[in-house]
């Protein structure tokens, strides 16, 4: 009975996969009314999203996305940032599950067929934790990267505050400031910021209107502040100590980030220390006592 579980939960995810591989069929009414919502309430630009690659994961999470689209929950803004489109993180996450429920039943065929059975219980249990770590797996990549990401434009943004300080105080103007300095920087940020600001310039919005939109679509409220700020500077506000001082405070919080993150590392290599320090000692003492009991 208890096989009945992964076996219908393969057939499920199986089903599902195969139906993925179809041609889905487009509604003109649905369709058009996405595009209505989207001439009302959508960004002041458009989203640049994740070019397609065509796999058999995005292909299978297009179509769960299609079917299902409105009670599935992704990490939109994490996607966003490390250019991982929702259908192929989607996808994975259904094959990552597929596979951790039929590994254990092929192992049990393939004892079955050496004569050496497992109980049935045993490959069923097996099979469901196994898809229920393969679902979250591909999560908990996406998460760590992101904050990874995050922390790259941390730097980044600390440095580029600093900059377009100094370009505030040196009389250039406030978009030109923005579009100036992400012109020197070579990091990825930096191409998307360049990449947004061109955007922002064919579509009549202003720069720091797209910094900011940037800041909320890839949830790094470090260029929505000085977007923020620089958007009083487009009004003829001096702005220049509010920068260097944002930059000051972004500075500070990293280097107490980077002494938790080196505390952290120094208390979890206590345990390991001691426990090697107690081993030695224990290999040392050991014919110590022995020679001693014996005499």
């Amino acid at each position: 009975m208890e096989a009945v579980l992964p076996a219908a939960a393969a057939g499920a995810l199986i089903g599902l996969a195969v139906r993925a591989l179809m041609p889905a069929r487009r509604d003109l009414t649905s369709a058009l009314d996405r595009l209505d919502v989207a001439k009302t309430t959508g960004p002041l630009l458009a989203t640049s999203a994740p070019v397609a690659t065509g796999s058999l994961q995005e292909r299978v999470g297009s179509r769960l996305l299609i079917e299902f689209g409105g009670r599935i929950t992704l990490p939109a803004q994490d996607l966003n940032l490390l250019r991982i489109s929702p259908a192929e993180h989607l996808g994975k996450k259904v094959l990552f599950a597929l596979y951790g429920l039929l590994l254990p039943q092929l192992l049990q065929a393939l004892l079955a067929l050496a004569g050496t059975p497992l109980p049935f219980a045993l490959p069923a249990l097996v099979s469901l934790t196994l898809a229920g770590l393969f679902w979250f797996w591909p999560g908990k990549d996406v998460a760590r990267d992101a904050a990874a990401a995050r922390l790259v434009v941390r730097h980044a943004a600390a440095s580029y505050l600093e900059r377009v300080a100094l370009a505030r105080i040196a009389n250039s103007g406030a978009a030109q400031a923005l579009t100036q300095t992400a012109e020197v920087g070579d990091g990825w940020i930096f191409a998307r910021m360049r990449q947004v600001f061109h955007q922002a310039d064919l579509a009549g919005v202003t720069v720091w209107d797209a910094l900011k939109q940037l800041g909320d679509e890839l949830d790094i409220p470090e260029l929505t502040r000085p977007a923020d700020t620089l958007a009083l500077a487009g009004e003829g506000a001096a702005v220049y100590t509010t920068l260097q001082a944002q930059a000051r405070q972004l500075r500070i919080a990293l280097l107490s980030d980077a002494k938790a993150q080196a505390n952290e590392a120094s208390a979890a290599m206590v345990l390991p220390v001691t426990a090697g320090v107690i081993l030695m000692l224990v290999f040392v003492m050991i014919p110590v006592t022995i020679t001693i009991l014996g005499s």
